[in-house]
């Protein structure tokens, strides 16, 4: 062993001293070369330390954030760093790994491949996001982070809807660990790699069998009973199914139909549930798959698997709930309203923004008449004046009047009061891209992040990673 370095592997020393930053970098390095266990050491004003390579990544001072040699926990020193790391690896490899982790369940299990899509492009993709995002929340050695695990366990009742037994995952299991062969990991990447996915499996069949002990339906079947078309864009679809068919407002569904193999799109009711087994959602032609449901046809059957998400009406503390719906977003608006002008305290009765391109994507006027009439008033603004040409576009509703902004959030940050009383809480709905500048724009306005919450499509931002400031 040389002189100032820990378990010698060959590289070189590394300068102890005055050149502090410079080890700690080369020791980041190491460990994601090696793993945590083959870790640099130095000298520091004569005590022995280990450096957190970690603090590099955040920006701290070197001097104020060594380890003391006793006690030391290596894992725990560079575990934040390392899982980040690999789950990089994962998104980078993303297409490569999902390839490999396929071939080997669908040679294994082959009456599997008839429930996804039929083009592997469009088969699983999230599977990888998601084990990345575990990794990224699991410290090596440690067992699954309860929010970690709840994630998980509602992942599992969703895939119910799949009609795979809960033993299928002891297979999957067996493909995740076979796919990580692309991955060209080290030893230590590929032991933890393998130790997160037994959990990932395991939690998520128990899951399963929690679900099948209680009874719980994997999916509904329902009947296309009405469709209307009050755009060209946008479809308004009633579906009937043979029992009630229970949720809460800002739940969706995924749904499928027999002419979308493998494939499922998240819907969200337009109204709240009423025992009926009827639902109502608002589609737009935004993909290939939402055009074929958008153009559904009364007779055809759809499959509906469990609800899951969801939104509160009522926040103990905070102040009066504003929603920003963009496009079909409405219909998580519309559904809100609802359920709260049901309800004997009114207080809860959001405060709605609905956002379109123009005048003639404002689909659904004359119902947003009716909620003013009853308490729930709706503010449309648009982005342009004119519609497009080819909308089929509905007259709007009388007295149906909007506002026209390129910037639809400073109109709602102008008539909402910000400055006294409790702050409000911001509910924003609909496509992705619309959503997240939303978002964006009411923080550059002053509003909290703890005061926005989002619902979003087109983008799956279940896994995403979080910021290094969020996991600290």
């Amino acid at each position: 062993m040389q002189d100032g370095i820990g378990p010698a592997i060959g590289i070189g020393l590394v300068p102890a001293g005055d050149n502090e930053p410079v080890a700690a970098i080369k020791a980041h390095e190491l460990a994601v070369q090696f793993g945590p266990a083959e870790f640099y050491r130095g000298k520091v004003m004569g005590n022995e330390v280990f450096y957190d390579a970690l603090a590099v990544l955040r920006g701290k001072k070197i001097v104020g954030s060594v380890y003391r040699a006793a006690p030391f926990r290596p894992w725990r020193a560079l575990g934040w760093s390392n899982m980040w790391e690999l789950g990089e690896h994962f998104r980078n490899y993303a297409d490569e790994y999902r390839d490999a982790v396929h071939e080997h369940f669908f040679n294994a299990v082959p009456e599997s491949r008839q429930i996804f899509a039929l083009s592997m492009r469009d088969t699983h993709t999230s599977m990888v996001p998601a084990l990345a995002w575990v990794i990224e929340h699991t410290e090596p050695g440690e067992p699954l982070l309860a929010d970690v695990s709840a994630k998980l366990t509602q992942l599992a009742r969703d895939h119910r809807r799949h009609g795979f037994p809960a033993e299928i995952y002891s297979r999957f299991d067996d493909a995740l660990v076979a796919g990580l062969r692309v991955l060209a990991l080290t030893q230590y990447q590929y032991n933890f790699a393998c130790d997160v996915i037994h959990q990932v499996c395991a939690t998520m069949a128990d899951a399963a069998r929690e679900s099948d002990a209680a009874g719980e339906a994997p999916a509904h079947s329902a009947q296309v009973v009405a469709v209307d078309h009050p755009t060209r864009e946008t479809s308004i679809i009633r579906v009937e199914a043979g029992l009630a068919v229970p949720y809460q407002p800002g739940q969706h569904f995924p749904v499928t139909t027999q002419y979308l193999p493998g494939q499922w799109r998240m819907l969200t009711p337009a109204q709240p549930s009423d025992g009926t087994g009827q639902v109502v959602f608002h589609v737009s032609t935004a993909d290939e798959a939402s055009r074929s449901l958008a153009h559904a046809q009364p007779g055809d059957w759809w499959t509906l698997g469990q609800p899951a998400g969801g939104i509160s009406l009522q926040n103990a503390g905070a102040g009066e709930l504003v929603i920003i719906a963009y496009g079909t977003g409405w219909a998580t608006a519309r559904c809100a309203a609802l359920a709260a002008l049901g309800d004997k305290d009114r207080s809860r009765v959001p405060r709605l923004f609905a956002v379109a391109g123009s005048p003639g994507a404002h689909y659904d006027t004359y119902f947003q008449q009716n909620l003013a009439a009853l308490g729930a008033p709706v503010r449309r603004i648009v982005r342009e004046e004119q519609d497009p040409w080819l909308l089929n576009a509905r007259e709007l509703a009388p007295g149906a009047d909007y506002v026209v902004s390129g910037e639809p959030t400073d109109v709602v940050v102008n008539e909402v009061e910000l400055s006294t009383g409790t702050p409000p809480r911001f509910l924003l709905v609909g496509p992705a891209d619309e959503v997240v500048e939303g978002a964006e724009r009411l923080v550059q306005r002053g509003v909290g992040k703890q005061q926005i919450d989002v619902l979003s499509w087109g983008r799956d931002g279940r896994w995403q990673p979080e910021d290094y400031a969020a996991l600290t």
